[in-house]
């Protein structure tokens, strides 16, 4: 790459900048910093309507039926799940913003209060984002955890933030139900309903908590719509905790004006962004990268299909024989990558293209 030197407008003191020539004297004449992707749009809630008026019939989140799901196991004794998905099935952006609006009335409807926060505990999934663009219809702050996290993490983080109502998948409320007595503040706790076997099911007592289901609380949404309470850019959208490789989980306070502007800019580097991409959604929504990434995809009528790490390609440790990966069905133009799964990736192609060879 070349090196070239760009002087600031203002006067400043030369600096030496990689890339293609010619790059960064374009971005040198810029005189405004790209803080909204267009006029009317200083938060995440106005955003994401104006995106689904404007997309209304395009589709929006797709997720795979789940046909079979059966364990095997391995010669040490140990077992694994295998599954066999159908095709994707589709919501368009009209339809996911009539869930977000029952969502949103329906929280508040069970008794949260606009001043306390909302923790979603879940691996990514459409369900997911409709909560998040929920609570930001109401101006109410999330707290985003890793689904991965440890006991004492997941404490630390509930407690820290004073978390009244638990968003969280019902394969975790096992893990919920451990650690109950130690949650100072949890009143309400919603879960996504799951094709769980009777084994994975549930049958603890929370009795001290009110417990809906995610489609309860939509139904009463419907029933009950609150007018809602949008945001200023300067409001708290989110209180993204880290993994905690250093001791504890520390968390970091975004501003809805903060994601905005991160998804204004990432539309001015990548072109063409559109309604014709499709882009597959696997990593964490708990984190920055991936809750950027679709943030974009929203903003310019992309379609999201989600997976996961374990259901990624033909020869995920989670795919049964004969049933082809999310990639392959989705046949996606477009996805956020980490180096360890680029790895994974290339390591299954290769794999492939060896039994091809013999």
């Amino acid at each position: 790459m070349s090196e070239m030197v760009v002087r600031n407008h203002q006067g400043g003191v030369a600096v030496e900048v990689g890339g293609e020539e010619g790059y960064a004297v374009r971005n040198a004449r810029k005189k405004e910093l790209v803080e909204v992707p267009w006029k009317g749009a200083p938060t995440m809630a106005h955003l994401f309507a104006q995106s689904c008026e404007k997309y209304s019939h395009n589709p929006f989140l797709g997720t795979r039926k789940l046909l079979q799901k059966e364990f095997v196991t391995s010669g040490d004794g140990r077992r694994f799940e295998k599954v066999h998905l159908g095709h994707y099935e589709w919501k368009t952006y009209g339809e996911v913003f009539a869930c977000v609006c029952n969502f949103a009335s329906g929280i508040m409807k069970l008794g949260h209060s606009v001043d306390s926060r909302v923790a979603i505990f879940s691996d990514t999934r459409a369900e997911w984002l409709i909560a998040l663009q929920g609570c930001f219809r109401q101006n109410v702050t999330v707290v985003t955890i890793y689904a991965t996290l440890g006991e004492d993490a997941l404490v630390h983080s509930l407690n820290e933030t004073e978390v009244s109502t638990l968003i969280c998948e019902s394969k975790l409320l096992k893990k919920l139900d451990a650690i109950r007595s130690r949650l100072v503040s949890i009143q309400n706790v919603i879960y996504f309903e799951d094709d769980s076997s009777e084994e994975d099911a549930f049958s603890g007592s929370l009795s001290n908590w009110q417990i809906a289901s995610f489609s309860e609380v939509e139904k009463l949404g419907k029933e009950n719509p609150v007018e809602p309470n949008l945001p200023s850019k300067n409001a708290i959208a989110v209180i993204m905790y880290t993994s905690g490789s250093t001791g504890l989980p520390k968390g970091v306070m975004i501003t809805h004006g903060n994601i905005v502007a991160t998804t204004a800019a990432v539309m001015t580097v990548i072109p063409n962004l559109g309604s014709k991409d499709v882009y597959m959604a696997y990593l964490p929504l708990a984190h920055v990268f991936e809750m950027a990434a679709e943030c974009v995809m929203l903003s310019v009528g992309c379609a999201i299909g989600y997976s996961s790490i374990l259901t990624l390609t033909d020869s995920s440790s989670k795919i049964k024989k004969g049933t082809r990966g999310d990639a392959n069905v989705l046949k996606p133009t477009l996805l956020a990558a980490v180096p360890a799964i680029i790895d994974r990736i290339r390591d299954g192609v290769v794999k492939k293209g060896l039994n091809t060879v013999k």
